[in-house]
């Protein structure tokens, strides 16, 4: 899957994930190994609202571990064109407004400079550690 991901506190001397585990409010958690291992996790929720409650489990779970918590990345599934308008038709013919890919993910829908600024937001908010970005074309989500 393509990701781009985009920490908050970008540095020359920190590298960018590669080991980006997953983790979804709605599936099966990864196996231990797996999260312990990860670079970073990625938070797949309903909504940038429930994120927060999200991470304090997800910190709790390294925590009890006494296993140091990796970066943790809010999920947000893209669906991008030159113009607002034309995202939202791109949107509503490759996921549909209202379906369950759309209700069960958080989503952009807009233009390039809308979602650096709400980048940019979630990093004025300290929401997450970084986001991890998903082209509508890659997320592999429809309605």
């Amino acid at each position: 899957m393509t990701r781009l991901v985009v920490m908050y506190s970008d540095t020359k001397s920190q590298p960018r994930p590669e080991r980006v585990v997953p983790l979804s409010t709605r599936s099966q958690r990864p196996d231990r190994d797996e999260l312990f291992g990860a670079e970073a996790v990625e938070l797949d929720v309903e909504s940038l609202d429930r994120y927060a409650h999200t991470a304090l489990g997800v910190r709790a779970l390294f925590e009890s571990a006494r296993h140091p918590t990796p970066p943790l990345l809010i999920r947000i599934n893209t669906c991008l064109a030159s113009t607002t308008r034309e995202a939202m038709l791109k949107f509503e013919r490759s996921v549909g407004r209202g379906s369950d890919a759309h209700r069960n993910h958080v989503w952009f829908v807009g233009t390039k400079p809308g979602l650096d600024g709400l980048i940019k937001d979630l990093r004025s908010l300290q929401l997450g550690d970084g986001v991890s970005c998903i082209p509508v074309e890659t997320a592999g989500l429809r309605g």
